[in-house]
């Protein structure tokens, strides 16, 4: 009896504790659109985003990768405010290049996050990622940046 409650006590003080941790990397997002020109498939939920003090990675394809420092970033929105800004800003950029137009001529309710940001060259760029994370990836990422998160009520 006494083994049974020492390992209950052990396995809930571990539990207590990872939940404390906070997450800095997701790996179940889809890239829904922007102006990166990553060949990914339109069911393709491996895109990888890790959140760091000092950047912010984002890996949609084993060959594919974004780092954008933290101070790059200009806003950082969900839902349909999200669709909303990447639209934008694929809208001016896509002289550039055609693929941005990827993935955003699909409007749904889906959980959006969108981080807006601009290059060392001055360039905007925009990503637009479907996850069911959303919410701790939101918190994380107004922590590291310092930006708030714009909603359309």
């Amino acid at each position: 009896m006494r083994r049974t409650a020492a390992i209950c006590v052990i396995l809930a003080v571990s539990s207590v504790q990872a939940a404390g941790v906070p997450r800095n990397s997701w790996n179940k997002i889809r890239y829904r659109g922007g102006t990166v020109a990553a060949k990914v498939d339109s069911w393709d939920w491996n895109t990888t985003l890790t959140v760091k003090p000092d950047e912010i990675v984002v890996v949609f394809a084993p060959r594919t990768t974004v780092r954008i420092k933290p101070s790059q970033v200009d806003s950082i929105s969900y839902g349909q405010e999200a669709h909303k800004r990447v639209e934008d800003i694929v809208a001016l950029s896509v002289v550039l290049g055609p693929f941005a137009l990827f993935g955003l001529l699909h409007h749904s309710q889906d959980h959006l996050v969108g981080i807006v940001y601009h290059t060392d060259d001055g360039k905007r760029g925009a990503i637009l990622l479907e996850t069911p994370s959303y919410w701790g990836i939101l918190q994380v990422l107004k922590a590291v940046t310092g930006k708030p998160v714009d909603i359309t009520p």
